[in-house]
């Protein structure tokens, strides 16, 4: 029952949908990214990624200094991710990964 609460409370904020959306359509994203293309500042492009990948809807890796996430295979998230793909985003501005 935690990981439904976890999981609803994830989806049932306009930005963090937003932000989910972004990945799905970018497939790999790191914070920067999520931060310039949605004009959120990074703490909150940071807080954001955490609650998603706290709920289990996304994963994250290390390249080199960088973050990446991603979608993670997720059951339950399927039916919003379906949906997500109909929300019109900005173009995603790749950062200068060094």
């Amino acid at each position: 029952m935690k990981y439904l609460v976890k999981v609803a409370k994830a989806l049932a904020d306009e930005n963090r949908l937003k932000v989910l959306a972004f990945i799905q359509k970018n497939g790999k994203v790191c914070v920067c990214e999520v931060s310039e293309s949605l004009g959120y500042s990074q703490p909150l492009s940071s807080k954001y990624l955490k609650q998603l990948k706290e709920a289990g809807l996304i994963e994250s890796k290390k390249e080199g200094k960088w973050s990446i996430f991603f979608i993670k295979d997720e059951p339950l998230s399927k039916p919003f991710l379906d949906e997500l793909q109909k929300v019109e985003l900005p173009a995603i501005k790749r950062c200068l990964k060094k």
